[in-house]
């Protein structure tokens, strides 16, 4: 074999070599499936403009490795479509939810939330909270999730809780963590993970109180909705 030819197949070698090293960068590609996420995702709820963020983090440590690790990583292209889209869903998202926050209270109802109907102390006076009393009686506007049961469409009444778990997952929240909805417009209810609206009179039953015969606990709370969303 002459000196060309050795040099020839040495770097034939080389670059296998050199090919065999290089790996697929695990952060472009997480940052593609959370933008992915993002697109399907972070408009349903302001829950999930998490997934926007997250491609954003990983889109940018992918593209800071690529610059310390020029030679030992592909996925480059990927992980700028992956930041490029998540940044556009992260802005529009942000954008979105923030004028749906701005404008979805219905006039003369109080925007409150589940931190309102939890007791703030040790040892409260009452196993309900004092924000409650208040509320007894006035218009509201709460957002929750619709806590499965064994009827899953068109539900009239339904039990409303404040954490995604909760709702989707099998948690077991504490009484003053449910709000029993009773409505009585023409509106009706499917069972799903996203996030629901509801309107109507809030009321305090200071005595647990059975809702309905169906699959809802006695409960403190309850909102007559005129409106779900």
């Amino acid at each position: 074999m002459n000196t060309a030819e050795l040099q020839s197949k040495m770097s034939t070698h080389s670059e296998q070599d050199s090919y065999q090293y290089r790996s697929v960068s695990k952060s472009a590609v997480a940052c593609l499936v959370f933008a992915v996420l993002s697109i399907l995702l972070s408009f349903v709820s302001e829950v999930f403009v998490l997934f926007p963020m997250l491609g954003v983090i990983f889109g940018l440590c992918s593209i800071a490795a690529f610059k310390k690790f020029p030679g030992e990583l592909v996925g480059k292209a990927v992980a700028k479509v992956g930041l490029a889209l998540s940044l556009l869903c992260l802005v529009t998202s942000l954008g979105y939810h923030g004028y749906i926050y701005a404008t979805e209270v219905p006039p003369d109802h109080e925007r409150i939330s589940f931190r309102d109907l939890a007791p703030k102390k040790k040892r409260p006076k009452h196993p309900f909270s004092e924000k409650a009393l208040e509320l007894d009686g006035q218009k509201v506007f709460l957002k929750g999730y619709v806590r499965p049961s064994d009827k899953q469409r068109g539900l009239k009444n339904f039990i409303l809780v404040g954490d995604f778990g909760d709702c989707c997952f099998g948690g077991n929240p504490k009484i003053t963590e449910v709000v029993a909805i009773s409505i009585v417009s023409d509106d009706t209810v499917d069972y799903s993970l996203r996030k629901r609206k509801v309107s109507g009179e809030f009321r305090l039953h200071q005595k647990r109180r059975a809702i309905s015969e169906e699959d809802i606990p006695s409960v403190y709370y309850e909102i007559i909705a005129n409106r779900v969303q």
